[in-house]
């Protein structure tokens, strides 16, 4: 191999492996530092771009989180950060009739395209514009583990939603042919596979890649549209020192 051309690889191979890293960067700078901008309200609903619908993820539910909201386009990562949990804090200060005020954790099921980076808009019946903090903190999922959900999928054609992880997962990987396969994610908080091999009857390993690096190794019992499946290994990102909690 020519010198020219073993840079040339070297230099795609590189790129190849940086975009994980960049996408997980995104994700960690989250939890690294407040950002200010605006809380608002847009009415009481559990639908969103996410598409949880009910039952929620025992993350959406657990008692410390106190609101569903959706998260400003620039920090929605193109979905990535669906199902992860915020501290919201209010000073108070803005316009309209219902102030928000405190700490608040909240968990993000939906987008708004309108909304500037800092800001979240509150799935709650509500008026006004308010300054407020925000930062990502570890979600708090309590002894509950990671569960899969499917749509409109067959062996040729998957699209998996990854429900209640503690941090977001930024990279999935399911076993087929005794080679791990690549999917990708979807702007609707999902992860897709689309070619010509189809998938093998019955239950299937997926490895799953968190934020923070850490690596999990489940399986999927089946393909099963529109129920939410338990992993045969019931799996959870471990709690991680050094980002912040709930």
């Amino acid at each position: 191999m020519s010198l020219a051309l073993g840079l040339s690889v070297l230099l795609v191979l590189a790129l190849t492996n940086a975009q994980p890293g960049v996408k997980n960067q995104d994700v960690l700078n989250l939890y690294s530092k407040s950002f200010n901008g605006d809380g608002t309200y847009y009415g009481e609903g559990i639908g969103g771009t996410c598409q949880y619908g009910r039952p929620l993820p025992h993350a959406a539910t657990d008692p410390k989180i106190s609101a569903l909201v959706a998260l400003n386009k620039p920090q929605f990562l193109n979905s990535l950060t669906c199902g992860i949990c915020l501290k919201v804090t209010g000073s108070g200060h803005g316009s309209g009739a219902n102030p928000i005020t405190g700490e608040h954790i909240v968990f993000v099921k939906d987008l708004c395209p309108e909304c500037h980076e800092g800001s979240v808009d509150f799935a709650l019946n509500g008026d006004g514009r308010w300054s407020i903090s925000m930062r990502a903190v570890q979600c708090p999922v309590g002894s509950s583990t990671i569960q899969y959900a499917f749509q409109g999928s067959n062996p040729y054609y998957l699209k998996l939603q990854i429900r209640n992880a503690r941090i977001p997962i930024t990279g999935v990987q399911v076993h087929r042919n005794n080679v791990w396969v690549t999917m990708h994610h979807s702007g609707d908080g999902y992860w897709l596979l689309n070619d010509s091999q189809a998938m093998p009857a019955g239950a299937f390993g997926i490895r799953l890649t968190a934020a923070n690096g850490h690596v999990l190794e489940d399986t999927v019992p089946r393909i099963d549209n529109d129920h939410i499946l338990e992993g045969g290994h019931r799996v959870q990102v471990p709690l991680d020192p050094s980002l912040p909690q709930a």
